[in-house]
């Protein structure tokens, strides 16, 4: 029989592991005071927040927020001031920025029940933001009072259940050994563990917290807190209740020293959330802010409690198996130290649970925030170009021989739009600008027009509107403009550009290719700048002429939630005498028009989810060029484009009964003069809100010549040319 005596200090903990747990303390203890002497820099990281605007500007917001650096923000759209009032209430947010877009200003919400210094990073970050975006920002506090002492509470909470459950683990321990002798010593051990933690652990909740919710948090912390323990020691022996110790500084230093976990980066505020003493926090509070419970944190403390029972069982199963001696008070620990093996099998049988455990932790609070593009630029209006009276199209071609400002001075397409306020927008492809190296080109131009002026619209930093795609160091995509929808909101106009993408592939002005459709979101208020919300690149890469530019011509026709948009795709098979582009349609509402998922294609005879199903409306033979204008005028449609492209003459017109067609074979309305050699003439567009006349539309064509040089000298060989045609009846 062996007698039981008090185990020495090197059976409790060998040298090795005292000086590995020794090391881990050391620098936890070192990290904490960093962080109470506010010698790192406490950032936002990953902060559950909402955007509420209406869905296309809450989704673009999102997005531009989440390609900020460091992810300080997990941002989500919601529809309404009330629905995020709702999610700051409930806790599932932790700031909530309301977008107006009526004027210059939003409004940040932030709870009471956030830690201030976690309101003041976010307040920082949210500020500077919005000042690249040209707005102001107004911060509210909203929530109960009481909330900023119930947060201290509970870290009170929390920390004092840690330390009763480790406490437990180690009394229990020390009387009656590292591991269990037997079953009933077993169940007697984890009887007692269990009573006292959770009837303790309870109490402290609901001391300190006032709630059932909260009892039932402080209590499951507890028991998990012995249950590492224990678990720890039953594979590692005393040396285990060491690692106990060092796992939980390791995983809630921040909760100790009372720093938000949000605020100390990573890899810290991925290490909070996923251990003990953060998941047990983040449900301490909800428990004590909210009444309720946490599904997502719970989930995690959870996970440690089942993993810890499994090791302890499974540790004792194996053992037992394998005849490895058990250590009781009195054994040294180096007398079994050559028993190997049994720990690796221990692992093995729990890791598959475990595995599945933390998976569905991770999945619980997921949230789906769309992918981000670079973030919008402030943008403002240049200086005015006078233009005197414009009523007429000889107005219009008297304007395009101005000089122009340095932003524009040539470019081509001019889709345009009619803003609420009574101004309109031009949309431009290529544009030679003036800059202090001379005349040279970027993908896409704005110009903005009223009763008096032409301004350009210049981006914060000067060069494109919407800005090329960063595609690291090899040829530039840029975006030229093909059609463009406008939306008038209350308080501001929305405007839908469809653009297609465009890699440079050599050094020449022709030298490039197509990639397929994206869209940009403008924002305009009455009297301001446009500003670029959003750009997303719709579908994959996919060069080609074969493939439809989808886009080429836009149509929104309907009231309300009745509206639908239709895009046209043109393509060039590349056959034969097919030197113009075919016509297809696809449909999506408004509001989904960035996401392709939802778009419907035209079969001929339904709609369908699939591209491929899509059939040609207008055929490539004696077709549209590759941009066109659609629109619709007492209740009959009319496709507005040069037939056979580049290598025809004439401005023809197709007409329908709807938009899916069937459509005319076309009729010529006007001829495009072939002008001198080297000069093009290309792309007529459209301007049904232009001077509307009955049975007439204005048009437009772009010119250009084949010689850089002539259109640098003269960027005026490079604008639009204006015509007034009759539609067909």
């Amino acid at each position: 029989m062996i007698e039981r005596r008090r185990p020495g200090w090197r059976e409790l903990s060998p040298p090795l592991t005292t000086t590995l747990i020794a090391l881990a303390l050391v620098g936890e203890v070192l990290w904490a005071a960093l962080v109470l002497t506010g010698r790192i820099d406490l950032s936002p990281h990953g902060v559950p927040a909402v955007v509420a605007a209406d869905p296309v500007v809450a989704e673009s917001i999102v997005r531009a927020y989440d390609d900020l650096p460091g992810d300080p923000f997990a941002l989500r759209a919601v529809p309404d001031e009330a629905t995020a009032r709702a999610a700051l209430a409930d806790g599932s947010a932790q700031a909530a920025l309301v977008v107006d877009l009526t004027g210059a200003t939003d409004r940040l919400l932030l709870p009471t029940s956030n830690d201030p210094a976690l309101d003041t990073a976010v307040r920082d970050r949210v500020t500077r933001v919005e000042q690249s975006l040209g707005r102001q920002v107004e911060v509210a506090t909203v929530g109960p009072a009481v909330a900023d002492g119930t947060r201290a509470d509970a870290y009170r909470a929390v920390t004092l259940s840690i330390l009763l459950g480790f406490v437990v683990a180690v009394g229990t321990s020390l009387y009656g050994g590292p591991v269990v002798r037997g079953r009933r010593h077993g169940l007697r051990r984890s009887l007692l563990v269990a009573g006292l933690t959770i009837g303790v652990g309870g109490l402290l909740g609901l001391w300190l917290l006032g709630s059932a919710a909260a009892a039932l948090a402080c209590a499951t912390v507890a028991l998990t807190s012995a249950a590492v323990a224990l678990a720890l020691e039953a594979l590692f022996g005393w040396a285990g209740l060491g690692l106990s110790v060092a796992l939980f500084l390791a995983t809630g230093a921040a909760v100790l020293v009372r720093v938000d976990p949000l605020l100390v980066g990573q890899p810290w505020s991925t290490i909070s959330g996923l251990g003990v003493p953060g998941a047990g926090l983040e449900t301490a509070l909800a428990a004590g802010l909210h009444d309720t419970v946490a599904l997502a944190p719970l989930s995690v403390v959870l996970s440690w409690l089942t993993t810890s029972v499994l090791l302890a069982v499974a540790s004792r199963w194996v053992r037992g198996r394998h005849d490895v001696p058990v250590p009781v008070a009195g054994t040294p620990l180096r007398e079994i130290a050559g028993e190997r093996g049994w720990r690796v099998r221990v692992v093995a049988l729990v890791a598959p649970p475990v595995v599945t455990m933390l998976a569905l932790s991770v999945v619980v609070p997921a949230h789906q925030v769309a992918a981000a593009p670079q973030i919008a630029s402030l943008a403002a209006s240049s200086s005015c170009v006078a233009t005197g009276s414009v009523r007429t199209v000889a107005d219009l071609n008297r304007i395009t021989q101005l000089r122009g400002t340095e932003e524009f001075r040539g470019g081509d397409v001019g889709a345009d739009a009619l803003l609420q306020d009574g101004r309109r927008v031009w949309l431009f492809g290529d544009t030679i600008q003036d800059g202090p190296a001379g005349p040279g080109g970027v993908r896409n131009s704005m110009l903005i027009t009223d009763d008096r002026c032409i301004r350009a619209v210049v981006p914060e930093g000067g060069g494109a509107l919407i800005p090329d795609r960063a595609d690291g160091t090899g040829p530039r995509t840029g975006y030229w403009p093909m059609s463009v929808v406008v939306d008038h909101r209350t308080g501001y106009d929305l405007l839908y550009i469809t653009t297609q993408r465009v890699r440079t592939t050599g050094s020449g002005a022709f030298d490039f290719e197509n990639l397929g459709l994206s869209v940009a979101v403008v924002a305009v208020t009455p009297g301001g700048t446009p500003q670029v919300l959003d750009r997303r690149d719709i579908g994959p890469d996919r060069p080609g002429r074969e493939n439809p530019t989808w886009g080429g011509a836009t149509a929104l026709v309907g009231e309300g939630r009745d509206r639908w948009l239709y895009l046209y795709g043109t393509a060039n098979p590349g056959l034969d005498q097919a030197w113009g582009y075919s016509l297809r349609v696809a449909r999506v509402r408004l509001d989904d028009l960035l996401h392709a998922d939802r778009w419907r294609y035209w079969t001929g005879s339904s709609w369908s989810p699939d591209a491929a199903d899509a059939t040609e409306v207008i055929p490539a033979r004696d077709g549209v060029s590759q941009t066109l204008s659609v629109f619709t005028r007492d209740g009959r449609w009319y496709a507005l484009s040069k037939r056979n492209d580049l290598l025809g003459s004439d401005i023809t017109v197709w007409t329908a009964a709807a938009p899916t067609g069937p459509w005319s074979s076309g009729t010529a309305v006007a001829a495009v003069p072939q002008g001198s050699t080297g000069q093009l003439r290309y792309m007529p567009l459209a301007h049904p809100t232009l001077f509307p006349e009955d049975g007439t539309v204005v048009a437009s064509y772009s010119t250009n010549d084949i010689d850089v040089h002539r259109v640098l000298e003269d960027p005026r060989r490079y604008r639009p040319h204006f015509v007034r045609v009759r539609l067909p009846r």
